[in-house]
């Protein structure tokens, strides 16, 4: 894999030099360029080549879920991924909005780095601790039993996001190899009409099927 060039996006000084020291540890990023507000970002990221945006949530000016959807909506192959402190009040939106993930800040520098490099090969991170939110989201809803059916294996792969795994550990646990899981994610993705793994979580619980 090619080196990724990350935009960082923090209304702090000092997290926004704590995150360029944990990417430029990990050796494969490359921060092409860091800003305080949304508005800097959304002006420079496309002069700049990037390849992924690490975004804020609160932010002066247009917050972080409105800048992932503007973003998303100028160039749809852009990875955004929230890291943030807040969980459950800002979660459900930055999926909507099209975020690759969404982790939160306080995590182990290698845990970041993997989270990163796992939206980069679009099986996007979510936080632990936040999958039960959206599992709590689907069940507010009906549940039904209804639709296409999962393989063994899609169903194992299911239980493992929603434990908090992580692709590398999913893939090690089922002894398969990471294009296997990628493949297991797609078709998986397609059975459920969904595009990512939060809302995958979301719809498998809905349907009785985690």
């Amino acid at each position: 894999m090619p080196n990724l060039r990350v935009y960082l996006v923090d209304d702090h000084p000092l997290m926004r030099m704590a995150l360029r020291r944990i990417l430029e540890s990990g050796q494969r990023f490359v921060v092409v360029g860091a800003s305080d507000t949304a508005e800097d970002c959304l002006t420079a990221v496309a002069a700049l080549g990037t390849d992924m945006v690490v975004m804020d949530i609160q932010l002066p000016g247009i917050d972080g879920v409105e800048a992932t959807r503007r973003l998303k909506s100028q160039d749809a192959k852009l990875k955004v991924v929230i890291v943030s402190a807040y969980g459950e009040e800002y979660l459900i939106s930055s999926i909507d909005a099209r975020a690759e993930g969404y982790m939160m800040k306080g995590l182990e520098p290698k845990a970041m780095i993997e989270g990163l490099f796992q939206a980069a090969e679009g099986t996007p991170p979510i936080d632990s601790n936040l999958t039960r939110l959206l599992m709590d989201r689907a069940a507010a809803g009906p549940r039904e039993h209804s639709g296409p059916s999962l393989s063994d294996r899609q169903h194992e792969v299911l239980r493992h996001v929603s434990d908090g795994l992580s692709s590398k550990e999913i893939a090690s646990l089922l002894s398969i190899s990471n294009t296997t899981l990628k493949r297991d994610f797609r078709n998986i993705f397609e059975v459920l009409g969904v595009n990512d793994r939060a809302h995958a979580i979301a719809e498998a619980y809905r349907r009785e099927l985690i």
